[in-house]
């Protein structure tokens, strides 16, 4: 806190970044470069942007992709595919959304409670 107001810390990635590794963070993460490698950032936002490039595994609170990623994403809130983007991958998380237009291919898990297994009629 400063002079009363209270920030809301992040990190940016800048589109001139290549990072092959791991990334923790305590923060928003914006990502306009390039990572190959698991991001944990389990109680904060990941924004991927439009010049982003991210391969490796995403475990966030919220998770928005405008740029190109392969892997999986683990979020406790919501993910949003805009429609520049390009995601394969897995995605398990409460709420999802995939604009029109966005390259899309994925294996999704919603919700926080699944079935148990022979509670759903058989045909």
């Amino acid at each position: 806190m400063q002079n009363g107001i209270v920030r809301k810390e992040k990190t940016s990635i800048s589109n001139r970044i290549f990072i092959v590794g791991n990334i923790k963070a305590d923060e928003d993460l914006i990502i306009n470069g390039k990572v190959e490698g698991n991001v944990e950032i389990r109680n904060h936002n990941l924004f991927l942007g439009p010049s982003g490039r991210l391969q490796g595994k995403v475990h966030g609170l919220n998770v928005r992709i405008r740029g190109q990623m392969k892997g999986d994403i683990k979020a406790a809130g919501k993910v949003e595919i805009t429609q520049e983007a390009t995601f394969a991958g897995k995605i398990k998380c409460k709420r999802i959304s995939v604009e029109e237009g966005a390259y899309f291919h994925a294996d999704v898990n919603l919700g926080s409670k699944f079935a148990k297994k022979g509670t759903f009629e058989e045909t």
